[in-house]
């Protein structure tokens, strides 16, 4: 058969302005699958780990999935990879928005971005794909929303916009790139990245069509299948209506809620915080990303207080959790007024939440005494000065915008930077240990989507039965238990790797495997339906472990090591419960086996070294020098471990019957809920 045309990787060099354009290789695709797959092969073949994450030498690479524009739920994902100066390691973000599909369309999946501009610029691409370097003098200095609303009128109805804020401009180390207006890149600081190359933004011309497709008629009997399984989900139904600030109840009754910089993990008002409270009081408008059956965005007005009026679009978990109750505050409006000024400062609410949850810490326990401004935990207006503080690098705000942990260690205050791999990443639970580990294991630091364990996340008899088929394990009697940890976060982390690589948003899919579908098998008949390959299931999942051992790679060279592995803890204080502490403090580790299994089925070493044997299983015997691999006889196979766990669920007809009956009965339930709450809004 005829090779289907493939869109290109363009390379920007921002000192000289050449750009080059090269095309998507069969090989590339086979061995990396695309998105973040290829820009991690991309950044490991360059030499940024040897450079501060802020030099010239650092790259800054946009990548979008082959599934992007597909029409497949929820395909309209990118990831920005590049040497994160939060962490000094590996760093990505993922985001969605329609910016990714103009992308795509106009023939281009990669964008690689080296050196540096010496003065503010911004790229357009012209809907022919033709690239240009255009002057951003008059940009500098601008908030997100009015640099994306300037550059779309100038560009044409229908040109979409990726940009910076003040804060990447001012090297915030977790400044974000703020997508399409109200998406947004977060974490690991590539704003800031994009910022220390005088890159404002990039804008991306409409261009009339699809992404081309080899096979629609086998990617349209997916995608139908896909979205008529979506909509029969408890889950995404749950989704539908309270997003993912569903899980703001969840953590609060696991005891995973992050309040006042971790000092405890409940508090009577955080009851105000849920979703309910939000949607009753704030939600306008229930909206949906392009080609997504779920529809967990929301678009909010606050409806109450000083900031009475102000309007919002999106809102996650992530932003709510870190900007909110970490900092001590429980009111919606203060929230979103909050949230809505990270997304225009651009930057990091998780990781800029944390950081002023921190310095709030400091304030209360006079590790920072100031004379004229005391900073208080539960005052919005005191996190609002300090983030305009850190964004303008002013004062304590200098210290702060370098993040957690590097002010810990200025203030000498590091018990208080509850930080894994210097990435803002809380405290964790005993009750949820494969959660817990995920943490651990992340490849771009202490974080919370890497390795998601959705299968184990939601509970009942959804995780139950993908726990039974896949890990040969009951999810929910061992949470808390450390036996087969290890393989569950692989596992998940591989699985987190495809969707991304694709370009599909997890969240829309992790309803799926629990109704039998968006297994590694589909996937592989999805990336050959689109590209006109041959992958198999276990390609699709080799290839997910191929990018761990580069995206590992990077991170040894950057100084990784076995120490690294390890958990923050809350000291003891008079103030701070001892129960809270030991529900906190995880004692998992060699003697248990969670990390010691997790490095048998990456084929590391006990002490998680790579490999020469899992390189050269993987094909990449090419990289077993660069990545210093070790010779180990006691590696065992993916083969062979993929005996001990599945990659698909093959669920019984009685299973398959169970789920739609449980699925019915709660659907209908949580939608006569949800009416009933609709129609009192209404008349009030």
């Amino acid at each position: 058969m005829e090779k289907i045309h493939d869109n290109q990787i363009a390379y920007i060099n921002l000192t000289t302005g050449e750009v080059r354009l090269e095309e998507i290789t069969r090989e590339l695709r086979k061995n990396y699958i695309g998105g973040p797959g290829i820009n991690t092969k991309i950044l490991y073949d360059s030499d940024a780990a040897d450079y501060d994450a802020l030099s010239e030498k650092n790259l800054l690479i946009f990548g979008i999935g082959p599934g992007v524009g597909s029409g497949l739920p929820a395909s309209n994902r990118c990831t920005v990879t590049a040497k994160s100066p939060i962490t000094d390691a590996f760093g990505d973000s993922n985001l969605g928005g329609e910016f990714n599909i103009r992308l795509r369309t106009v023939g281009i999946d990669h964008l690689v971005f080296s050196g540096k501009s010496d003065h503010p610029v911004y790229v357009l691409i012209k809907e022919q794909g033709q690239i240009e370097l255009l002057d951003a003098a008059e940009l500098w200095g601008m908030q997100t929303e009015e640099v994306t609303e300037k550059l779309a009128a100038r560009h044409g109805k229908g040109s979409e916009v990726a940009c910076i804020g003040p804060a990447g401009e001012n090297l915030v180390r977790f400044a974000s790139i703020i997508m399409s207006k109200c998406h947004v890149a977060g974490r690991t600081g590539m704003g800031c990245v994009m910022g220390s190359k005088k890159l404002k933004a990039i804008v991306v011309e409409k261009k009339t069509g699809k992404p081309e497709v080899w096979n629609p008629e086998k990617v349209k009997e997916i995608r139908d299948q896909w979205i008529r399984k979506c909509r029969a989900s408890v889950i995404l139904r749950s989704g539908k209506i309270q997003g993912t600030l569903m899980l703001i109840k969840r953590y609060h009754k696991q005891g995973a809620l992050p309040i006042r910089n971790f000092q405890t993990s409940d508090d009577k008002k955080v009851k105000d915080l849920y979703a309910e409270n939000f949607l009753y009081k704030h939600e306008t408008k229930r909206k949906a990303c392009i080609y997504c059956p779920v529809g967990c965005a929301r678009e909010y007005e606050i409806k109450e207080g000083r900031h009475k009026g102000e309007k919002g679009d999106r809102l996650d978990y992530g932003a709510v959790a870190g900007i909110g109750p970490y900092n001590g505050i429980f009111d919606w409006a203060s929230i979103l007024h909050l949230k809505n000024l990270s997304d225009n400062l651009g930057f990091d609410a998780i990781e800029g939440g944390s950081t002023i949850g921190f310095l709030l810490e400091c304030y209360q326990r006079g590790i920072i005494a100031d004379e004229e401004k005391t900073y208080e935990f539960g005052n919005a207006e005191d996190v609002e000065e300090l983030m305009y503080k850190i964004c303008r690098r002013e004062g304590i705000g200098n210290i702060a915008a370098e993040g957690a942990y590097r002010a810990s260690l200025v203030l000498h205050a590091e018990k208080y930077a509850f930080c894994i791999r210097k990435s803002s990443a809380g405290l964790h639970s005993n009750s949820h240990l494969a959660k817990s580990l995920s943490y651990l294991t992340s490849t771009r630091g202490g974080d919370h989507l890497k390795g998601y364990v959705f299968t184990s996340v939601f509970g009942g008899f959804f995780s139950e039965v993908v726990s039974k088929h896949i890990f040969k394990t009951k999810a929910e009697k061992n949470f808390a238990k450390a036996d087969k940890k290890g393989r569950v976060v692989c596992w998940h982390e591989n699985y987190k790797y495809v969707i991304d690589c694709l370009g599909l948003c997890l969240f829309a899919v992790t309803a799926l495997p629990s109704a039998g579908a968006a297994y590694f098998n589909e996937f592989a008949e999805i990336t050959n339906g689109i590209l006109n390959l041959d992958f198999t299931d276990e390609e699709m999942f080799a290839a997910a472990d191929r990018i761990y051992q580069l995206q590992n790679g990077f991170n040894l060279e950057c100084g990784l090591k076995l120490e690294d592995y390890h958990w923050p803890e809350r000291k003891k204080e008079n103030d701070v419960e001892d129960k809270f502490i030991k529900d906190t403090t995880i004692r998992v580790g060699e003697k248990e086996g969670m990390l010691p299994e997790y490095f048998r089925y990456r084929g590391l070493t006990p002490e998680g070294a790579p490999t020469v044997k899992r390189f050269e299983e993987l094909g990449i015997s090419r990289y077993i020098k660069k990545a210093k691999a070790v010779d180990y006889d006691d590696v065992i196979p993916i083969q062979a471990l993929l005996k001990e766990i599945d990659l698909n669920a093959k669920l019984t007809q009685k299973e398959n019957k169970m789920n739609e009956i449980m699925s019915s009965l709660i659907c209908k339930l949580m939608t006569k809920q949800d009416e009933k709450a609709l129609r009192r809004r209404r008349s009030e």
